[in-house]
């Protein structure tokens, strides 16, 4: 067995798959931004000791909700939540629970899972994006998440006309007024066509809060896409809903701890 642990901007969520991702265990709790990232630790460790009592588990594996720098197993930084910035997250989880740790950015983690078991099984160039509180992406090549020492697929921080794609399309911005949900959807669309322009992926998968709206946000998503498409990659791919639901990241980061 192994240990899935995401650690979001808004949820934490901590699980038990077996090899094939199939999940056992769930145990979720809010995540009060305002209290900071040790806040989030103190949850950790009073959710992960009974898991641990309870299973074989032989690996823990993390999906982090932000940049993360997978030579030194620090945080980058964390979008939503104070605390994060520079903090040694693998060695903390390695000292307290004594097993061994990988750790990605919590969206590589749920490209993982959808490409191994979920809505892109099968398929060889897999684009994950998640839109919610945030906007994250993950690119998943023959099974293995492609990135660099910080990350890879970053599509949130890419540029939509003079905006940056998460400032404009994220949940936070229809909370503040920015954006309405059908414009994120054309917003993401735009995205989207560009990233297809880039990998010419088999499919697109987008999951996240946000695109639970409906056809208020899967209309216009879908119209910008076939509008700004490159013409020459137009049937090459499909855009998808994700399989694995809330649970994603969770079997995504067990998934990486028992490839790695």
């Amino acid at each position: 067995m192994f240990l899935g642990v995401e650690i979001g901007g808004t949820k934490l969520q901590v699980g038990v798959c077996d090899r094939q991702g199939r999940l056992r265990a769930l145990v979720r709790r809010s995540v009060e931004r305002r209290k900071g990232a040790r806040a989030i630790l103190r949850q950790l460790e009073e959710i992960i000791p009974p898991l641990l009592r309870a299973y074989r588990i032989k690996k823990i594996g993390v999906g982090f909700g932000g940049p993360f720098d997978i030579e030194t197993g620090r945080a980058v930084r964390s979008h939503q939540i104070t605390g994060w910035d520079g903090f040694p997250v693998q060695r903390w989880f390695e000292r307290r629970f004594k097993l061994p740790v990988a750790i990605e950015n919590d969206q590589n983690c749920a490209g993982l899972a959808e490409a191994l078991c979920g809505a892109g099984r099968g398929l060889r160039r897999v684009l994950y994006i998640t839109v919610g509180t945030g906007i994250g992406g993950g690119l998943i090549l023959d099974g293995e998440i492609y990135g660099g020492r910080y990350g890879a697929a970053e599509i949130g921080h890419t540029w939509v006309g003079n905006h940056r794609l998460e400032a404009v399309a994220s949940g936070l911005a229809i909370e503040r007024g920015v954006s309405t949900v059908a414009q994120s959807g054309r917003h993401v669309g735009i995205a989207i066509a560009n990233a297809i322009a880039l990998f010419n992926p088999d499919i697109v998968i987008v999951g996240g809060g946000v695109s639970s709206a409906g056809k208020k946000f899967w209309n216009p998503l879908r119209a910008s896409v076939k509008r700004h498409v490159f013409p020459v990659f137009r049937k090459n791919f499909r855009i998808a809903r994700p399989a694995l639901g809330e649970t994603v990241v969770v079997v995504g980061a067990a998934l990486l701890a028992a490839k790695r």
